[in-house]
């Protein structure tokens, strides 16, 4: 609008001139055409103003379009954290309740068993190669001799931790007291005092 404006005053200016440019002397016309290219100057120049305005007012666009963009970035990222962080925490809650629902379960399974199988004798013959343990190896220098009720083993090696028997898998009644264990020796498994080697309980030709 302001180009309009400044071309219509300039145009002005001219056309009246064009009839009377005759009558100046040299001298008025010299300054009058030095009045004209002033005028054309100065609307060139604003005209280039007008450039830079624009370019300005582009490039301040194309920053406030970046800004905008860097902004949905982030926003976008902060969104995609939060839904990863819930889509964890859920996963967790899941694992948890997956986790509750498999010990109920065994629980559950556990107790079945142990009214299915009353003791180790029942569920051996159910189950008879849970009963298969393989050959025995006696301890470095000792040998499997019968033993009966009262009995004491003349080493703790007999009750090494490779010989222990784990009451739950045999349906096996649980120790009373955490000094007594179960472990075999040769095929038989004895409930035995830790303490002094003393046999407690013999349950002979337990394993195959």
């Amino acid at each position: 609008m302001r180009n309009l404006v400044i071309m219509a005053v300039a145009a002005g200016l001219v056309l009246p001139t064009a009839a009377s440019a005759q009558q100046r002397s040299p001298a008025e016309q010299a300054a009058w055409n030095a009045r004209l290219e002033s005028r054309e100057a100065y609307a060139a120049q604003q005209r280039r103003d007008d450039r830079r305005d624009d370019r300005r007012e582009a490039r301040e666009d194309r920053r406030e379009d970046r800004r905008e963009e860097w902004r949905d970035d982030r926003r976008d990222a902060r969104q995609d954290r939060r839904d990863d962080r819930r889509e964890w925490r859920r996963d967790q809650r899941e694992d948890r309740r997956d986790w509750r629902e498999d010990r109920r379960d065994d629980r559950r399974d556990y107790r079945q068993a142990r009214r299915d199988y009353r003791d180790w004798r029942a569920y051996r013959q159910a189950e008879r190669n849970a009963f298969r343990r393989g050959a025995y190896y006696a301890p470095r220098g000792l040998a499997y001799r019968p033993v009966r009720v009262g009995a004491r083993l003349n080493s703790n090696l007999f009750w090494g931790s490779r010989y222990w028997v784990d009451p739950y898998d045999y349906y096996l009644p649980q120790p009373r007291y955490g000094y007594q264990r179960y472990i075999r020796y040769g095929n038989d498994v004895l409930l035995i005092d830790t303490r002094n080697g003393r046999v407690l309980v013999v349950y002979d030709r337990f394993f195959w």
